[in-house]
């Protein structure tokens, strides 16, 4: 029997692999989730959007939304389903419509 490589595989959506490793330890993940998305967010730079990249993990490993399993893993995952509706524009706009300071005020 041919022992399996624990390499992670480098795809554009999971490019370490953190998230698959999460997803395969299953109940046993321990948590953080806000940590690991963080260190994926990291991972991705600007090799894809966020947004889709979540999307297509979301669909590649079948998870499903509400309700979240309990626990860390359910966190990630609602995390990840959190990350899939964000697209790139309504962040653009969110940023551009408020100016805060004195600019946000208008000169008087």
């Amino acid at each position: 029997m041919a022992a399996r490589s624990r390499k992670p595989v480098n795809e554009p959506d999971d490019p370490h692999g953190l998230i698959g490793q999460v997803l395969a330890m299953g109940a046993d993940f321990p948590g953080p989730a806000g940590d690991i998305l963080l260190s994926w967010l990291l991972d991705l730079k600007d090799r894809t959007e966020p947004s889709t990249a979540a999307a297509n993990l979301i669909a590649r490993h079948g998870l499903a939304g509400p309700p979240f399993p309990p626990g860390p893993l359910g966190e990630l995952i609602r995390l990840l389903h959190e990350t899939a509706r964000h697209s790139p524009e309504r962040l653009q706009d969110r940023v551009l419509r408020r100016r805060g300071g004195r600019r946000g005020r208008g000169r008087t």
